[in-house]
This record gives C-alpha cells, sequence and structure tokens, in this order.
C-alpha cells in the first residue's frame, strides 16, 4: 500500500507538465487523409512481405524481402511520424521525415538490386 501511495505521489509531482490538445480538425483534410491510406497500404504491404518471406524460407531470395520489408517498416514509421506532426502530437525536427523517405527509397533499390542480383 505504501509503494503505491509513494508512486502516485511521486508521478504526480514528476509528471507534471503542459498539456496541450491535438489539432483533430487535420483529419479531414485530403493530404492527412491520403497519409492514412499509405499507412494502411505500407501495413498491408509489410503483412505481404512477411508471408513472402515466410515462403521462400531462407531461400535465395530471402535476402530481398528482409530489405523488402525493412523498407515498408520504415515507410509505415515515416507515415506516422507525418500524421503525429500533422496532429501535432510530436514535434519533429524538419530533416527527419525526408531523411526516413530517402533510407526507405534506398532501402527499396537496395532490394531490387539484391533481386536482380539473385535472379541473374
Amino acid at each position: 500500500m505504501k509503494k503505491i501511495v509513494l508512486f502516485s505521489l511521486a508521478f504526480s509531482a514528476l509528471g507534471t507538465s503542459q498539456a496541450w490538445a491535438a489539432n483533430f480538425a487535420v483529419i479531414t483534410s485530403p493530404p492527412t487523409l491520403l497519409h492514412f491510406f499509405i499507412l494502411a497500404a505500407a501495413v498491408g504491404c509489410l503483412i505481404g512481405s512477411f508471408k513472402v518471406l515466410s515462403l521462400v524460407k531462407g531461400g535465395q531470395l530471402s535476402k530481398s524481402w528482409q530489405i523488402f520489408m525493412l523498407g515498408f517498416i520504415v515507410l509505415a514509421l515515416c507515415q506516422l511520424a507525418i500524421l503525429f506532426r500533422d496532429f501535432e502530437i510530436v514535434g519533429l525536427p524538419v530533416f527527419v521525415i525526408p531523411a526516413m523517405l530517402f533510407l526507405m527509397s534506398g532501402l527499396f533499390l537496395y532490394g531490387v538490386f539484391e533481386a536482380g542480383r539473385t535472379l541473374s
């Protein structure tokens, strides 16, 4: 009982900060809806690439599908970061999202290169 009281007092004292409401008015704007659809597509592609990766079972194309799956993970994280920025939940520096998009496109390019090298 003492631990619960001490924990709640410590949390009350240390966990106080300014609270700002998220900007939910941007949900209906077309770019935000497009980012939701891209996030849904990225999650669908991530699930599909995981199923393909389980089908190749460590074969020669396994490395390229792992890279594709990592690219879809980065794409989903990038879309989440964009949505968090749009809702004003998280303030990110301006270079983070373009850097993540660059990393994602680099991973896809490397995955295509690996698949082409494996198939030739």
